[in-house]
């Protein structure tokens, strides 16, 4: 074939076959053994360390403050991810393929960044709190009740920006594969 020739060559790779071989590393009983192992870790870890974390704001009179309703905020993004995303991410990165169903992979995009965009703007809110304490440090500092409106405005904020990614997540079945792929 001579290498200036015009004619137009399509290449196909088929990465899909390569990475759903028996062979791969994503298929050794010990590698998914300790890939297992490591979110199952992250999971308990990430539970009952925001769980105390949320536990410890709502049982104490004195630890209810604005900026730790703030942090407890940032808990129960990180509870959320770690329920909802965890566990399927896991699963279908050692699979390679998505075998949850077409319900849950709308839900579980959704939950990854509305989990995210929720952890980003609550550290603005408390960012937009302490530099208010700096610039006048005379004035009252904002109210439990005012935060706690911030906190469900910054659920909404953040719920209306990823509405997308839950809206058009989907779960498709390349050609001639037996397995499906949620793909946002």
């Amino acid at each position: 074939m001579d290498l200036n020739s015009t004619e137009n060559i399509t290449y196909q790779l088929d990465c899909d076959k390569e990475f759903l071989h028996p062979n791969s590393t994503l298929f050794n009983p010990y590698f998914q053994g300790a890939v297992y192992t490591m979110y199952a870790v992250i999971f308990i870890v990430a539970l009952i360390g925001n769980g105390f974390v949320c536990y410890i704001v709502l049982s104490s009179p004195r630890m209810r403050t604005v900026t730790n309703y703030f942090i407890m905020n940032l808990a129960v993004g990180d509870m959320l991810i770690t329920i909802l995303c965890v566990p399927f991410t896991s699963v279908a990165l050692l699979k390679q393929y998505w075998p949850f169903g077409s319900f849950l992979c709308p839900v579980v995009n959704y939950s990854q960044a509305l989990s995210v965009f929720v952890s980003a703007y609550t550290l603005v809110a408390i960012s937009i709190d302490k530099y208010m304490v700096i610039m006048w440090p005379l004035k009252p500092r904002i109210s439990k009740s005012f935060a706690t409106s911030i906190i469900g405005l910054v659920w909404l904020i953040a719920g209306t920006t990823v509405l997308p990614t839950g809206t058009f997540a989907k779960v498709y079945q390349p050609n001639g594969t037996q397995y499906e792929y949620c793909d946002r």
